[in-house]
């Protein structure tokens, strides 16, 4: 069996790889005898100071190098990307299998990958994960990682996501945990499967791994119009959201008294839905799962405060309309009119319905482009429009459904603007539009 390398895709001018001789099609098979198959194992090892290369030729043949980094600290190479590890479960709620068929490719890619986890907090099972895996993860200090967990009960987490043979979760999370991998649980939260005495059990389970795991998410289950989820699956009511809350707040008061951390949080579509204040910022200690919906809302409701203090009073020509989710829509207008009543501005706010995935998805980062189109017929948007920042993919510019944003200032025959990454690049864009000045628009 031929030994795996990661294949070197460029080389830069003038750096250390250059000097030695590495090129362009070169394979780096190991780095001072340990195997590298990616970029991630490669950037680990190449820390030290003096380093030893083998390296497989185009032809075939295998060389070794020498590297001295103390005189060009940068090597000066790109490599190929890694082959993302996919998922070899079939989760009852899959959202993969719920997305319509002309979705965005890239979000069909059902991946389970702990070098992705570690590099941008996706969510992993770690049923793939064998004790090489483990180790590899230990070695390298592969941490934190994200965990999707949905139940500790081995029976029913098996059957969540839909295997043939149970997975030794708690085994692997222990030998993680006691290694000083820190792990963020998420627990999909599924009506009538693994709600009340099963979520109790899978929290507390998971508790008992403290401070290894550092925080439990818990989220809503969602239900598109496809797939099979909807028809064996049940949504998340107003009622229900506020009896999670209740239940869920017992323990977090548990947990401050005990570690003064929260360490369980739900997601903030329980507490809208549940029609309950959020918690304010205290509540969600560093913010870990912030990514997976938990205490987003009160970060923009905090950081949009600061900076309308921030910002001095003006008079702003702005007549458009904000685009968001029908969940988000109570929490932004209010703000909007608080910006309006400083600024003597016109900025409207639109709640889109989701027809591309199905009304019961009310976030506003699975917006379709068309979505938005629908919801602002007939209407007068004024100048332009700003959508969401989180419903443009990062890397292709574009929504769940294709389109792009000059696909859609085309359509509407005026401008569109993301909302910005960030509430100071939000109030920037307004800023900009409304002294007159350009901005970066259909990007």
């Amino acid at each position: 069996m031929v030994k795996r390398g990661i294949r070197i895709t460029a080389i830069e001018k003038g750096s250390a790889a250059e000097e030695i001789g590495l090129a362009s099609g070169d394979e780096i098979l190991e780095v001072d005898g340990h195997e590298v198959t990616d970029e991630l194992a490669l950037t680990f090892y190449l820390a030290g100071e003096t380093i030893s290369l083998s390296v497989r030729r185009p032809d075939g043949s295998e060389k070794r190098f020498r590297i001295d980094r103390s005189e060009k600290a940068h090597l000066g190479i790109m490599v190929e990307e890694f082959q993302t590890r996919t998922c070899n479960n079939a989760c009852i709620f899959c959202f993969v299998d719920q997305l319509p068929p002309d979705a965005r490719p890239t979000l069909k890619v059902k991946d389970d990958d702990y070098r992705l986890s570690f590099l941008h907090g996706n969510y992993i099972t770690l049923t793939n994960s064998r004790d090489k895996d483990l180790e590899r993860i230990i070695d390298q200090r592969l941490s934190p990682l994200y965990v999707s967990v949905h139940a500790t009960d081995p029976g029913l987490r098996t059957w969540i996501l839909g295997r043939k043979r149970i997975d030794d979760l708690c085994g692997k999370i222990a030998k993680l945990a006691r290694n000083g991998i820190v792990l963020h649980a998420q627990i999909v939260l599924l009506p009538g499967i693994n709600d009340g005495k099963h979520l109790e059990k899978t929290v507390f389970d998971l508790y008992g791994f403290y401070p290894g795991v550092r925080s439990v998410a818990i989220v809503p289950v969602g239900l598109s119009d496809y797939g099979q989820a909807q028809a064996r699956l049940k949504p998340v009511t107003p009622a229900y959201s506020r009896k999670v809350i209740r239940q869920v707040a017992v323990w977090q008061s548990r947990f401050r008294a005990q570690i003064d951390w929260t360490f369980v949080f739900l997601a903030d579509e329980f507490y809208i839905q549940g029609g309950v204040a959020l918690p304010g910022k205290e509540h969600y200690d560093d913010f870990a799962q912030i990514e997976d919906g938990v205490g987003m809302v009160r970060i923009f409701l905090d950081e949009f405060e600061a900076e309308l203090s921030r910002r001095r009073k003006a008079r702003l020509s702005l007549n458009g309309t904000l685009v968001t989710g029908k969940l988000f829509f109570p929490a932004l207008q209010p703000c909007i009119d608080r910006f309006n009543n400083k600024f003597a501005s016109h900025l409207k706010v639109c709640p889109a319905e989701n027809h591309f995935m199905g009304k019961r998805i009310t976030v506003a980062g699975l917006l379709g482009g068309q979505d938005i189109l629908t919801a602002l017929n007939a209407r007068d948007a004024g100048d332009f429009i700003v959508i969401p920042h989180e419903a443009i993919s990062r890397t292709e510019g574009i929504l769940v459904d294709n389109l792009s944003l000059p696909d859609l200032s085309k359509r509407i025959g005026k401008p569109v603007y993301s909302s910005g990454r960030t509430m100071r690049d939000f109030f920037n864009l307004l800023f900009s539009v409304g002294s007159g000045q350009s901005a970066v628009s259909s990007v």
